[in-house]
């Protein structure tokens, strides 16, 4: 490995630990720096810190002295030169130790500045920071205050809003309300609606018998007002026949008869009594019939008069009716 050498202000290149042990005025407080990597204010150091220059010194210093001069004067000017150069070493050395020691305060000067640089640089960096901090929260608070004479007007807004929507919130509840009560009023209706349609129905099946039964029983009265008059017609000619028979009737009372009125309700008729009359003898000639073919004139209403009770001839006339109408008319 190759070190750099500061030599007498100077530095003049770069030597191996021998070539540095053999350089005059080289010793252990001699700064050197290695020459490999970069050179900077750290690096340079005694050469005894060193484990290889300090060998190379080492060895140089434990080397044999030379051979004693045989002359004397030799002697004392080679202990004469020792001296010397042993004080210029010991000079060297001290001159060294200085150099080093202002080096090493320089140094420690250059890394207290360059310290404090690098303090006041982040001192600048945070100083930009929170110059940009500052102008941000003040534009934050810009901005607050903006808003915060807004805070009325959203709050007012706010009310309102509320207001409106307990409005609409009642407004619903009173249409949830009546579309519950118009439901129940429909459904009301509808059951009405179904219980008036089967009220039709039967009325109108009702109605339907009721028609069939007026029409049958119209039917039946007028088939009844029909023999009816049939019946009279027959009773007529059978008192104008009685009466020709048998003259001793003419001193009854006559035969009161009145309209028939046709009542619009089938009313109970009273039974027909017929003066009784005298049971006539055989006829030479046959009586008239009556049949259904001929056209029956709506006959009145015949009173029959109040005959004796048990006269033969009343007794022979029930006989006859029966005879040819064996019900009671109705």
């Amino acid at each position: 490995m190759r070190y750099w050498a500061y030599i007498n202000g100077e530095v003049p290149g770069s030597f191996s630990p021998e070539q540095l042990a053999a350089v005059p005025g080289v010793s252990n407080a001699t700064l050197v720096c290695p020459a490999e990597g970069e050179i900077d204010e750290k690096s340079w150091r005694r050469a005894g810190e060193f484990d290889e220059v300090a060998r190379a010194l080492a060895e140089r210093d434990a080397a044999p002295a030379a051979a004693p001069s045989p002359a004397p004067a030799a002697a004392a000017a080679a202990s004469t030169a020792v001296s010397a150069t042993s004080d210029v070493d010991s000079m060297l050395d001290s001159s060294s130790a200085k150099l080093f020691n202002h080096v090493a305060d320089l140094m420690k000067e250059l890394e207290m500045r360059r310290e404090e640089k690098a303090l006041v640089l982040s001192l600048q960096r945070q100083m930009t920071a929170l110059k940009d901090e500052l102008a941000q929260s003040r534009d934050r608070s810009a901005m607050l205050e903006l808003r915060l004479l807004k805070i009325g007007e959203l709050e007012e807004t706010a009310r309102k809003d509320q207001a409106v929507i307990q409005s609409l919130q009642s407004n619903l509840q009173a249409r949830e309300k009546a579309h519950e009560e118009a439901r129940q009023s429909l459904d009301r209706m509808k059951n009405e609606l179904e219980a008036t349609r089967r009220r039709q129905f039967e009325a109108n099946t009702d109605l339907s018998v009721r028609n069939r039964l007026v029409d049958k029983l119209s039917k039946d009265l007028s088939d009844k007002e029909l023999a009816l008059a049939k019946a009279l017609n027959v009773i007529r000619r059978l008192e104008e026949d009685l009466h020709r028979l048998c003259p001793g009737l003419a001193a009854a009372p006559p035969v009161v008869t009145e309209p028939l009125a046709s009542p619009p309700e089938a009313a109970p008729m009273t039974e027909l009594s017929v003066p009784a009359a005298p049971k006539p003898p055989a006829p030479s000639a046959p009586l008239p019939t009556v049949t259904a073919d001929e056209p029956a004139p709506a006959p009145a209403y015949l009173e029959p008069p109040h005959a004796v009770e048990g006269s033969k001839p009343q007794l022979a006339l029930a006989a006859l009716l029966k005879r040819f109408f064996p019900g009671q008319p109705h």
